[in-house]
């Protein structure tokens, strides 16, 4: 995966935040915590070209993460895995053109007041469960912002450390 340049990164955000020196610990404790996964069909969000299941799982600290998987029953292959973010008072969708043109979509809702240190720990290991939900893709994934809006900083650090070769 191309590593993204310092550009692309806002320039409010502490270099030591994109460390991942700063980050191989935590990451590697999260590890060792089971994240419980549970997925289950919502038919009420499904339509025929859109399969949704909602996730259910648990945090590096142990606080209950949900969010929505939408994927094609129609495509074979995916041609991307998408993720989106979404507050706690905001109601987590799934785009329905992505789906039905072959796209994964992952939106997690993140609880009030986690720390970003936490959010970004939520989103990494949202990543990780992706792979487990989609194992025959191989697609990378694609951090979305929400329609308007800029790319919230717990996906920028992601994205950063997900590009890292270094960490475990």
């Amino acid at each position: 995966m191309p590593q993204p340049s310092p550009r692309d990164f806002p320039s409010d955000l502490h270099p030591l935040l994109l460390d991942p020196n700063y980050w191989r610990g935590r990451l590697e404790e999260q590890r060792l915590v089971p994240h419980f996964l549970l997925c289950l069909p919502r038919p009420d969000l499904s339509s025929p070209g859109c399969q949704v299941e909602e996730i259910r799982f648990r945090a590096h600290d142990s606080v209950r993460l949900w969010g929505l998987v939408g994927r094609c029953p129609l495509t074979v292959e995916s041609q991307a895995m998408r993720m989106r973010v979404v507050g706690a008072c905001e109601r987590p969708t799934i785009s329905r053109a992505q789906v039905e043109g072959g796209a994964v979509e992952i939106v997690l809702q993140i609880p009030a007041d986690r720390r970003l240190e936490s959010r970004v720990m939520d989103v990494l290991r949202t990543c990780d469960m992706a792979q487990e939900l989609a194992p025959d893709s191989h697609q990378e994934i694609v951090f979305a912002p929400a329609e308007g809006q800029p790319l919230p900083y717990e996906l920028h650090i992601a994205s950063r450390l997900r590009g890292m070769e270094t960490l475990p």
